[in-house]
């Protein structure tokens, strides 16, 4: 997948390549469109200029990850305040009778629930198309697991009030970007063995930051009493 022009920022400075009669070796890598990373011979181990080649032959951005060089990463930039809760699983109610003073619950259980997760996530790139991948850098609460509470304790309750174990996955609503993206210089450099005929192009990686993501990161998940008067 590509990352379009609007990402770009002028001005980055291109590594001189020295030359060499080595040839180049062909790597495969993964980025925001599928592309072929080729060693550069005379550029450093944390080399920031090297020659790609997107499946469609474009210069466009690219994204780093675990082939390449350097890595893209997500970054946190706002946590909410507050905290909110998911009641995973609700167990059975009991009342306090009216006509006592005062009682004490305990549901004297134990409770295992498994619970699952499929929104919360959300990824806004300044690209037409999004990578799968980029869900595996991005931090989630989790989109699956389990809850195990063993209800030997107690609450206190009035007389008429309501009470039912329950079980809570508690969540954070927090925002971030991602850092470092390779961009293209616009100059050619010798393609893939493995596709000779495609185009290859110099990058320069930058840290800059662009995109955001937004998701619900578990804090904790633990076992209560959920106590109401009707």
């Amino acid at each position: 997948m590509t990352v379009n022009a609007g990402t770009r920022r002028s001005g980055d400075s291109v590594v001189a390549r020295k030359k060499t009669s080595k040839k180049w070796m062909g790597l495969a890598t993964l980025a925001l469109a599928p592309m072929v990373l080729l060693a550069s011979p005379g550029v450093a181990s944390a080399a920031t200029n090297v020659c790609m080649q997107n499946s469609d032959g474009s210069q466009t951005d690219i994204a780093g990850n675990s082939s390449s060089p350097d890595k893209t990463q997500s970054i946190t930039v706002q946590s909410a305040k507050n905290t909110w809760q998911d009641w995973v699983w609700r167990g059975p109610t009991f009342q306090c009778p009216w006509n006592v003073p005062s009682c004490t619950y305990a549901w004297q259980q134990a409770k295992t629930t498994g619970w699952q997760w499929s929104v919360g996530l959300s990824i806004k790139l300044p690209i037409p198309k999004v990578g799968n991948w980029l869900d595996e850098i991005t931090p989630s609460y989790g989109r699956s697991g389990s809850t195990t509470t063993s209800y030997t304790f107690t609450t206190a309750l009035r007389p008429g009030q309501f009470a039912q174990p329950i079980q809570v996955v508690e969540r954070r609503w927090t925002q971030g970007v991602y850092q470092g993206i390779y961009h293209s210089t616009g100059k050619s450099c010798l393609p893939s063995p493995s596709n000779p005929n495609g185009k290859a192009w110099r990058y320069n990686w930058s840290n800059e930051r662009w995109g955001s993501w937004t998701t619900n990161l578990k804090v904790s998940d633990y076992g209560t009493y959920h106590v109401w008067t009707s």
